[in-house]
């Protein structure tokens, strides 16, 4: 999957949902933060 795909997709979904942008940048942020954690044990070192 392109990048530009994945972002196509986000925004599709964030507008079928009615989520403004800064919530739905909040909610990303949050998913890959949680993601790292699970995986690494902490997001310390990490820039998302």
């Amino acid at each position: 999957m392109t990048s530009g795909l994945l972002i196509e997709s986000f925004a599709d979904f964030a507008r079928s949902k009615n989520i403004d942008r800064p919530t739905m940048i909040a909610i990303l942020e949050e998913v890959f933060r949680t993601m790292i954690r699970k995986k690494y044990g902490t997001d310390e070192n990490f820039d998302v």
